[in-house]
């Protein structure tokens, strides 16, 4: 029994080290990390912001999946333009691949019509994988008596490998509704160590409209009481999902749920997760979590994950309210803060 409970714990760590290397890094909280979900946000809703996020997949494993993110951008004064930057990191597992990734960003707001304006973002990114053997433990290393010795006569033959990427998006939206598409390694980099391979082009499309029960602004500050349904269409090689969700916003407090992973075609048992988010915005200072709890596949054994995200945003209400400059290639999107 122990070593069949052994055994399904190393294949359960085995496949999520391989998935790590193939697939991207998804939020729950996809809105606290706008930047990371298209590269049209940049900009969209304030000057300048800036967010750290942390996610803790998995977390029942000896060595969950730990994804850390630094994002902020800047929009330029008086411009329809606004630049960015993301700093991302990923431990996959307790075989110690980690991920680095440094990208930059650029975007650009304009009105099509009194209702509806249009953003266009670009991405380049370059990353690097490396294996941190420390966490590795060799048959040699192993003696009868249960020592384990610091050493190991095995070569570390995998050299950090590294890659660049780039990426581009687009959105749509009115005082209500938005739509976004983002399509993501244009340029199927090669990866891996030894063998080399190309990391596929990933699409992500997102949707949504909010309902406004209640809303006013008061001291230069906007309330409101609103529910926002949105879905999430995410489609790489031969995987495809979708996530749908509803939010509710009653000024300061967000909370929302996302049900995780609905498969788009029959096939294997899908990671499946249904999640609960809770966010509370003071002044210019946003705060979020969230936890999956796991329906299906991996995350129903493994704890599904937990997620926390600190946002930082400056928005001059002024220029975005009365500007007349503001008005015409600053208008508000309507989606959720977190």
């Amino acid at each position: 029994m122990l070593f069949k409970k052994a055994s399904c714990s190393f294949a359960i760590l085995f496949f999520g080290w391989f998935t790590a290397l193939a697939q991207e890094s998804y939020f729950t909280q996809q809105y606290a990390n706008k930047l990371h979900l298209n590269p049209a946000f940049a900009g969209i809703n304030h000057n300048w912001s800036a967010s750290l996020s942390h996610r803790n997949q998995w977390p029942a494993l000896n060595g969950s999946f730990i994804t850390n993110q630094f994002a902020a951008d800047y929009r330029l004064q008086n411009s329809k333009s606004a630049i960015a930057l993301i700093l991302h990191q990923d431990r996959a597992g307790i075989g110690g691949l980690q991920k680095l990734q440094a990208t930059a960003g650029y975007a650009y707001h304009t009105a099509i019509t009194d209702n509806w304006s249009m953003s266009a973002g670009l991405q380049a990114s370059i990353a690097s994988l490396r294996i941190n053997y420390d966490n590795l433990v060799f048959g040699d290393q192993l003696s009868d008596n249960g020592q384990v010795a610091v050493t190991s006569a095995e070569a570390a033959r995998f050299e950090p490998s590294s890659f660049v990427s780039f990426a581009v998006g687009g959105l749509m939206y009115s005082n209500q509704f938005w739509v976004g598409l983002k399509v993501n390694n244009l340029n199927k980099p090669a990866y891996g160590f030894e063998n080399q391979t190309k990391l596929p082009i990933s699409y992500l499309a997102n949707a949504g409209y909010k309902f406004y029960a209640r809303s006013y602004e008061e001291r230069g500050r906007l309330f409101e009481l609103s529910f926002t349904p949105s879905a999430t269409y995410i489609q790489q090689d031969d995987f495809s999902r979708v996530d749908i969700g509803i939010h509710t916003i009653y000024t300061p407090l967000t909370l929302g749920l996302v049900y995780k992973g609905i498969p788009v075609t029959t096939g294997t048992n899908r990671d499946q997760a249904l999640s609960v988010i809770a966010g509370l915005q003071i002044e210019a200072f946003k705060i979020g979590f969230s936890h999956d709890v796991g329906l299906s596949g991996i995350s129903k054994q493994a704890g599904g994950a937990n997620e926390i995200s600190l946002v930082f945003e400056q928005l001059e209400l002024n220029k975005l309210f009365r500007s007349r400059l503001g008005s015409k290639i600053n208008r508000r999107i309507p989606c959720p803060a977190f």
